[in-house]
């Protein structure tokens, strides 16, 4: 499988998973309200979680394909897209200061950098 194909799936299958897993957080959140069980968004969390898992599961074989063999890599980058996928389905990342924001997409970029340079130096 080609390079390209193999970073594409990384990234979509990445992606997905920490979209699934945000949104599963989201309802996770709305699960007790007044502490009392609303099973339908303790369900929708569940199987968001479920999703969200498998799709990481399935993206670390490809991320080993791409190189990117260190687990501390590998969970980096699904959580740099999970966190900003809460931030982003919570609508919390309207409210960052201009200074938060930079630092977001600062460390979004050394994670990144440390996973390209990472799978070039094990390769």
């Amino acid at each position: 499988m080609s390079q390209v194909v193999n970073a594409l799936l990384v990234f979509g299958l990445t992606v997905l998973s920490g979209v699934l897993d945000a949104r599963g957080f989201v309802y996770a959140s709305r699960a007790w309200p007044e502490g009392h069980l609303d099973l339908k968004w303790g369900v929708s969390a569940v199987f968001a979680f479920v999703g969200g898992l498998s799709c990481y599961v399935v993206a670390v074989r490809y991320m080993q394909g791409f190189g990117v063999q260190s687990v501390a890599l590998q969970s980096a980058l699904w959580f740099v897209v999970t966190g900003v996928g809460v931030a982003i389905m919570d609508g919390t990342i309207f409210g960052w200061s201009r200074t938060q924001q930079m630092v977001a997409l600062l460390v979004a970029t050394g994670l990144g950098w440390l996973i390209v340079s990472t799978s070039v130096a094990e390769s």
